[in-house]
């Protein structure tokens, strides 16, 4: 009777042994940082991009710059991007309690940019913030990263919630007098 309960405790021991080691070996996935959505997110200094992503039209000459810009600093900050050999100045205006900026959606409207823009790749941008940080130093933080291109020729197979942000295209028709 003891032999039975000693190997029933050795082979408890054993699995549970066996199914904790597990995480010896594998890193935990809740401690690594990841954008969870569709664009990148930057960091610079006390200026923060959010979700950057160009939509692109069906020619793949156009895009919609979008992203949502914070600034966490107490004055004005300057947000600048260098897409494709376009400069993109932002101004992002300190408003106490306010600190997000809509950029290519919402109340400031398309932030479009011209280029030769492909769906399903990345296009490297220069993000350049220019700031005053709490100590009243002027700060000035470069750095560059790929940012992805979504659109497509179909719009209908572009998610939902980016149809109405893909660039908006006139056609000669709609621009020609009427009569």
């Amino acid at each position: 009777m003891k032999i039975r309960a000693v190997a029933a405790s050795a082979l408890a021991l054993a699995l549970a042994a066996g199914l904790t080691g597990c995480n010896m070996f594998s890193p935990q996935r809740t401690t690594m940082e990841y954008a969870a959505s569709d664009g990148v997110n930057i960091d610079l200094g006390d200026v923060h991009a959010r979700n950057v992503l160009l939509l692109t039209n069906d020619a793949g000459t156009e895009a919609n710059l979008v992203f949502t810009a914070v600034n966490t600093t107490s004055e004005n900050a300057q947000l600048n991007l260098d897409i494709e050999g376009t400069t993109v100045s932002l101004p992002l205006t300190y408003t106490a309690g306010q600190q997000l900026t809509d950029i290519g959606f919402g109340d400031q409207g398309q932030q479009l940019v011209q280029g030769d823009f492909t769906t399903g790749t990345t296009v490297e941008v220069t993000f350049q913030a220019s700031y005053t940080d709490a100590d009243g130093a002027r700060q000035t933080v470069e750095e560059t990263h790929a940012v992805p291109v979504l659109g497509d020729d179909d719009a209908a197979s572009v998610h939902e919630e980016y149809q109405t942000l893909l660039p908006q295209q006139s056609t000669d028709a709609e621009n020609a007098p009427v009569g």
